[in-house]
Parts: C-alpha cells; structure tokens; sequence
C-alpha cells in the first residue's frame, strides 16, 4: 500500500462535500462543525454515543478529553466546541448526526467476516443455544433509488456461504457485534467508497438504515423481515 495512503483524507473530504452542499449546516457553522469530524475522524465511538443519547433524549453528554459536549435544552440540540455552539432543531440534528456516522466510519470491505449481535435472531431461534451469528460480507449499498435510506451490508452465514437468493442477509453497523476477520482493503477500496457515499449521501440525501428517523426504523423493519425472512437485523 502506498506509504502516502492517509484514509482519514477521504473521510474528511467527503465531509467538507457534505457541507458544501447541503442547507442543514449554516456558513457561520462549518468551522466548527469541520473540528468536531476532524476531532473524531479516526475514531467514531463519541458521535455514536451522543447518536444514541440523542435517540434516548439525554439532555447533556460531553467528552471530557476534547470538552466537545452535546447539549439537549427543550426543541433545541446543540453541539459545543472551542467555545462555540452550533443549534439544530430536531429533525436536522438527527440528519447531521446520522451523515457524521455514515461520513467518518470506516466502511468495513468485501470479505470482511463479522458476529452480528444475537438480540437480532431474538424472535427466530434460541440464541442461548448459538455461540455465534456470523456472517461474510458480499454485498454493500443496496437500497433502491425510491428508498430514504439504504443497507450498507448484506452477507452469508458462515461457513455455509450462499445456497440460494434466501440465505442472503442485510444488516447495519450498529448490529455488528464484532469483527473477526477484515477483508481486503486497498486505495482503490477507498475510491469506491468515496463515490458511493458522495452519491448516496451527499448527492441524493440519504443515510443508512443504522441511523433511521423513526419512521426510517419502521421501514427498515418492514424491508428487513421482507429480506431476511422474519430475521430483524
């Protein structure tokens, strides 16, 4: 791989496309709002964290490390950092927090071999009796040109692998228990990726099916059980 190969560049410039074409994010705004992904470029965890306490109407999360923090006062959400605030109502935080996610995360190669988190096999068999769901990542960005948001993944259990259009399964990051074994990966990889979220993300406004509305997630549900035969992952 070339030694000049930087994947943070990638993530960091689709950002600043993010913002250069969308009207959820205010000029006075992008300074800041361009730290806080540079902030967590490399590592995701603390968005995710304000994501799901965003989702769980916590009312104040900070990083006490970088004193970037997440304030919830009444309609309005509001991101803190270097002593500047940036205010969103609900709706648009949401959207923004949703394309930091799916902007800045790694998105994991074809190959990839993951355990998806047994709560999503609930309803279908006794997971007490399963050591392990684990999947081969074949298939990445499905979705159709209608939907509002898309699937990042779609894989095979292993190691049985495909027996028929039936034994594919589509999942979202946030359901990837852990990863076992990362496929290949290269500067060509990152390309791909580059094209494929500028155009689903920036380009059409979409986001994963991981980071849904409300009635994002009741869609997700519906096209996830259609897909994966009653299987909610």
């Amino acid at each position: 791989m070339n030694e000049n190969y930087k994947p943070e560049e990638y993530k960091l410039g689709l950002w600043k496309d993010f913002m250069d074409n969308t009207e959820l994010i205010p000029e006075k705004y992008k300074e800041t709002m361009g730290k806080i992904a540079a902030t967590y470029v490399s590592d995701t965890s603390f968005l995710f964290r304000i994501y799901k306490g965003f989702r769980e109407n916590e009312r104040f999360i900070e990083d006490e490390k970088t004193g970037i923090r997440y304030e919830r006062d009444r309609d309005e959400h509001i991101l803190f950092a270097d002593g500047k605030e940036c205010v969103y109502d609900k709706s648009t935080f949401h959207r923004i927090i949703a394309s930091y996610l799916d902007l800045l995360e790694d998105t994991l190669p074809l190959g990839t071999v993951v355990d998806l988190k047994k709560d999503a096999f609930r309803n279908v068999v006794e997971t007490d009796e399963v050591k392990d769901f684990r999947f081969v990542i074949t298939h990445r960005f499905l979705g159709k040109e209608e939907d509002h948001f898309y699937f990042p993944y779609a894989g095979v259990v292993y190691p049985i692998g495909i027996l028929d259009d039936e034994t594919i399964y589509h999942f979202t990051r946030p359901m990837v228990e852990k990863i076992v074994h990362m496929g290949y990966k290269d500067e060509s990889e990152e390309a791909f990726v580059y094209l494929m979220k500028q155009d689903l993300i920036i380009k059409k406004s979409k986001n994963t099916y991981g980071y849904a509305t409300d009635d994002g997630v009741k869609e997700f549900m519906e096209k996830v059980r259609e897909k994966n035969g009653g299987i909610s992952l």
